[in-house]
């Protein structure tokens, strides 16, 4: 597998956003708040973009669409400011290591047709797909054990436990990150357009980049609520 200018050009954005938005999680307070109000003033503004080209459905889909970032990011900040930096980062970390896995397997190794759900996301494939639980799975194991352990289990609970809720946790989360992904990659299928905008080179649009995230923010609230109820 070669890389190809738009990858390097997702490389290099990476490199120049990443200390900032890193910067803001492990300060938190306002100016965290102020990154979420940027972003989600820029995600409305990206969605209206997408919305004003569906016809006769524009109300609907623009009503749903802030309701639904509003929830998302509301759910990321108190992922930061409710329980830690640290929870947050294995949230990060598990979306991210879904996208990552399903990249470089998907394109590494292809898939025989049909493709993943080929007419909302033409390139995704099975072997994308497992690349996406797969690699946040292992993540959230690792995670869990070096850094976490102490926030998410009791003392008291057993190694292989812990390995097995994590990984199970990390599975769920590449499952609902595809999820995320494919109901932006619907809605522009309907509007008939290939990014939600061009903000970062080599991703497109901020919804482009957290598409994930916007589903995954409120599920894994939830279920790490649940979970410490549980334990």
């Amino acid at each position: 597998m070669t890389l190809c200018p738009k990858f390097m050009k997702r490389v290099i954005s990476a490199v120049l956003i990443a200390p900032v938005f890193l910067y803001v999680i492990f300060t938190g307070g306002v100016a965290l708040i102020a990154w979420l109000l940027v972003a989600f003033a820029l995600s409305i503004h990206e969605w209206y973009g997408l919305t004003k080209k569906l016809n006769g459905q524009f109300i609907p889909v623009m009503v749903w669409g802030c309701v639904y970032m509003f929830i998302s990011y509301s759910c990321f900040l108190a992922l930061r400011e409710v329980y830690s930096v640290n929870i947050l980062f294995l949230f990060l970390g598990m979306i991210w290591f879904s996208d990552i896995g399903a990249y470089f397997i998907g394109k590494t190794y292809g898939g025989p047709k049909p493709k993943f759900i080929a007419r909302i996301s033409p390139n995704k494939t099975w072997s994308g797909f497992s690349g996406a639980i797969i690699f946040p799975a292992l993540f959230a194991v690792i995670w869990s054990l070096v850094v976490v352990s102490h926030e998410l289990f009791p003392n008291d609970t057993p190694w292989y436990m812990e390995c097995f809720i994590a990984g199970s946790l990390g599975a769920i989360m590449g499952n609902v990150g595809q999820v995320g992904d494919l109901l932006v990659s619907f809605v522009k299928r309907k509007a008939q357009v290939k990014d939600t905008g061009t903000l970062i080179p080599g991703h497109g649009g901020l919804l482009d980049r957290i598409d994930s995230m916007l589903l995954g923010a409120p599920v894994f609230l939830i279920l790490i609520t649940l979970l410490s109820y549980v334990l």
